[in-house]
Formats: structure tokens, C-alpha cells, sequence
């Protein structure tokens, strides 16, 4: 009898077993539909230029497993305009298959004069070792974002200092009907009283006149880009520059443009395909990124001598591990099939573009290959603090994140050029230590870490960037 009764609970058991898969997949499997957005918020920007970053359309079909992913990369590509300081996306059922997607923004300040602070210097930690005020230039930044609601961009740039220098940007993300053409127009005028003119055991070596304007350039450039697809772009570039050095300079270094000449003319043209999908371009912790770069300057439709081209990529990858725990990785590298002068070579050492531990070194190098890791610990997720003492909507919500983490970077750059004089060209670079970032809106992010290199040089170094 016993027997008997355990195969009759056993089949019972079986049976609700298929009834649960059975409901669980008719659950999984099931569908709802789009029937209308609610945008609530925009007081400047277009509704078109919201729903051009929205994964999904009127009528749209989306699966209930996946409609949590969906909303929520909708909303990482609208914060990742820089129209927004808040953005929510929600679903608001009419039945059981129907729902309305509500969208709801905060938008930003979109009209900024900034007066200008900036270290003339790879970083700011150089330029702490002497505090050389001739080396920074200030001035001030107009900047109209959002133009007309339709995310374009009017700047002009007035600014004295190590580099007195004039400029206007324009720029207009979309040109047609479907929104994946956009235009991008920008013209510089710059003189300097200072400039590097080589570099020496990874040092750059600087020559000043007080008498003279020692650099001058003008340049131009026009932009066309194409955005077929939500996260994919192609981004063309045409310049155009005319540099002229004094005699002085080219007596230090021959080299400094090609064959001891003092002045050169030349367009240039690049190419970009990028394919972005982070969850936050200024401060990534879900997603993945990819770029490759052509890059030729010296056209021959100037006359001269320059003919350089090079290629540089980079692949960025950001994993959750877990409610707290982050893991970010990047491969970066750059291959010069064609060198150039001087005054084009950029290698490891400049901003962020630099192997943690060898802020103060200067790396040039025909190639160079840099991978960085780091894994985070979220202390402070998303923390929004509301402070009544300031007035104005749009910066009395501050959110603030923070996050404890340890990095490792290595790179390696290579040359036949500067190696001579540059004991860091053609050997490993490796560098790790701890960090801690806070970042806030309007794309702040203030980064603190201590560092020890392959030379075991070990100091804090401060940036304003995110690390990978």
C-alpha cells in the first residue's frame, strides 16, 4: 500500500511539475504591446529628439522577460545625450498586453559661460611638481547646448595664457528626417609663447620667448556623421592646418616639422566607426565600447612633405559581478604605418592616455599597446542629496556615487625614433594600486589613487576622468 501511495504523490508531482513549465513558459512567452509614449519634462528639447534614442516603436512588440533590459537601455541612451540630469522610463499597463511608455526627463543647464582653468600639462600632477602658472591658460567658454531643442551645439572659445587662442564650434547631430545624418563645422586660430620641442628620458623639454610668438596655427575642419542604428556611428573628418614655428625652434630640433622647415600646410583626413553601449558614457559600469581610427595627414593637394598614417582602437568592457562589485577591462592600442614630424607624435602620458604610475613620463612612440583593469566596490550607489539652499531646480539635486577600487595597467610602446633618449620607449610598463572616485552630475568625476610603477615610484595622483 505504502509503495502504491508514493507513486500516486510522485505522479501528482510530476503533473504540477508540467503545469508550472507549462505556465512558466506561457508567462515568459508572452508579449506586450506599445501603444503610445508619454514624454513629461521637456520644456526645451523636442519629442523627436527624445524618441530617436528609444529602442523600440508604436506597435512594437516586446517580451515580457526582456521589457525590465529594454526600458532600462532606453534610459542609459537618453542620460547619454547630456540633455538630462534625470531620466525615468516606465511602462503603464491599459490591460494585461496594452501599456503606455512614460518617459519623464529633467533637463539640464543648457547655457554655460565658463571661465577657463587649464593646466597646460599631460595632467595635473605635472603640473603640481612646479606650479608653473605660465603653463596654464584661462579665459572664457561660451557654450549654447540644445540649441533650438534639437541637441545642437553653438561654442566660442576666447582664451589667454600658455595658448591665446579664438575658435567657433557648430555643431548639428542631425540633418535629415530619419535623424542619422549630422554636420559638425569648427575654425581655431592659436599662438604660443612656449612650446615642447622634443623630449628627453621622457621629459618634455620646453623652449619659451618673451619677445615672440614662437607657434602659431590656424585650423579648420568639417564633420559629417552617420548614425544608421541606435549604438553604431561613422564619424568623417576633413581638416585643414597652417603651423608656423620660429627659427629658434626648428635650431633645437630640426625635426619639429619636416626638414627644417618653418611652416607647412596640410588637410587632413580621419575616419571613425564606433559602436557605444554603456550604461553611462562619463562613468561606465554595464555595457561596452569600440572604436577604430584611420588617420592621414598630408593629402598632397597642399604640396609638402608630411605623409603620415596611423591606426589606433580600443575595446572597453564593463561587467556586474554582483548588487555591489564592478569589473572593467580596456585594450587600447595604436600601429603608425607612416611617421610624421614632431609636433604630430602623441603617445602614452598624455590625460588619461597613460599607464597608472607614469603620470610625470612623456612616452612617444611610432606603436604602443595598453590594457587596464580594475575592479570597484560601489560604497555609494546613485546617492541623490537635495539641497534647499540652492534655488535653482536644475542643480539643487545633486546625486553622488562613490567607489573604492584596485587597478592594474600595462602597456608597452615602441619606437625606432625616440628610443635614444627615452629609456621608457621599448620596455614593459606596469603600474596598479587603489583608488577611490566620486562622481556627480554634469559629468563630474573626481578620481584619487595611489599608484606604484614597474620603477617602484610610488605617489597619489589626481583625475578628472573616469579610469577606463
Amino acid at each position: 500500500m505504502f509503495p502504491q501511495t508514493v507513486k500516486f504523490l510522485l505522479f501528482c508531482l510530476f503533473l504540477l511539475n508540467l503545469c508550472f513549465d507549462s505556465y512558466s513558459q506561457e508567462t515568459e512567452d508572452r508579449y506586450v504591446v506599445v501603444k503610445e509614449f508619454k514624454i513629461i519634462g521637456n520644456k526645451t528639447t523636442k519629442e523627436n529628439i527624445i524618441l530617436r534614442e528609444t529602442s523600440f516603436n508604436i506597435n512594437d512588440s516586446i517580451n515580457n522577460r526582456d521589457l525590465k533590459e529594454t526600458l532600462e537601455r532606453t534610459r542609459s541612451n537618453l542620460f547619454n545625450t547630456s540633455l538630462f540630469n534625470f531620466v525615468t522610463v516606465e511602462p503603464v499597463y491599459f490591460d494585461s498586453i496594452n501599456i503606455s511608455i512614460y518617459i519623464t526627463v529633467e533637463e539640464r543647464w543648457y547655457w554655460w559661460p565658463i571661465p577657463i582653468f587649464d593646466i597646460q600639462e599631460t595632467n595635473i600632477n605635472t603640473w603640481w611638481l612646479n606650479k608653473d602658472f605660465n603653463r596654464v591658460n584661462y579665459g572664457l567658454f561660451l557654450a549654447k547646448e540644445n540649441f533650438r531643442g534639437r541637441k545642437e551645439t553653438v561654442m566660442l572659445l576666447f582664451q589667454g595664457g600658455f595658448t591665446e587662442k579664438v575658435g567657433i564650434k557648430y555643431i548639428i547631430p542631425y540633418v535629415n528626417k530619419r535623424k542619422t545624418n549630422g554636420l559638425s563645422v569648427k575654425f581655431t586660430y592659436s599662438r604660443n609663447h612656449e612650446l615642447t620641442y622634443a623630449t628627453t628620458d621622457n621629459i618634455r623639454d620646453f623652449y619659451r620667448s618673451e619677445n615672440e610668438y614662437i607657434k602659431k596655427v590656424i585650423g579648420g575642419n568639417i564633420g559629417y556623421e552617420l548614425r544608421p542604428k541606435l549604438y553604431n556611428k561613422h564619424i568623417f573628418n576633413f581638416k585643414y592646418t597652417n603651423i608656423e614655428v620660429s627659427d629658434s625652434v626648428i635650431y633645437f630640433n630640426e625635426d619639429f616639422l619636416s626638414n627644417g622647415e618653418t611652416s607647412a600646410q596640410y588637410f587632413s583626413l580621419n575616419y571613425t566607426v564606433k559602436r557605444d553601449k554603456r550604461d553611462n558614457k562619463n562613468y561606465p559600469i554595464k555595457g561596452s565600447f569600440y572604436d577604430l581610427t584611420i588617420n592621414k595627414d598630408g593629402l598632397g593637394l597642399l604640396g609638402g612633405n608630411l605623409n603620415m598614417l596611423y591606426f589606433t582602437s580600443q575595446l572597453k568592457k564593463f561587467w556586474q559581478l554582483s548588487n555591489r562589485f564592478y569589473f572593467a577591462s580596456s585594450l587600447k592600442s595604436k600601429v603608425t604605418i607612416k611617421e610624421g614630424p614632431y609636433f604630430l607624435y602623441e603617445g602614452l602620458g598624455f590625460r588619461n592616455n597613460v599607464v597608472r604610475g607614469y603620470e610625470f613620463y612623456v612616452i612617444n612612440g611610432e606603436n604602443y599597446a595598453m590594457i587596464k583593469t580594475q575592479l570597484r566596490y560601489a560604497l555609494l550607489k546613485n546617492k541623490v542629496f537635495h539641497v534647499k539652499s540652492i534655488p535653482a531646480k536644475k542643480f539643487n539635486k545633486i546625486p553622488i556615487a562613490i567607489y573604492m577600487g584596485a587597478f592594474f595597467d600595462a602597456g608597452y610602446v615602441d619606437s625606432k625614433i625616440n628610443y635614444s633618449n627615452n629609456f621608457l620607449v621599448n620596455t614593459s610598463l606596469y603600474g596598479g594600486g587603489f583608488s577611490v572616485d566620486f562622481v556627480s552630475y554634469y559629468d563630474l568625476v573626481l578620481r584619487v589613487e595611489y599608484s606604484i610603477n614597474a620603477l617602484n615610484e610610488k605617489g597619489l595622483f589626481l583625475h578628472f576622468v573616469a579610469p577606463i
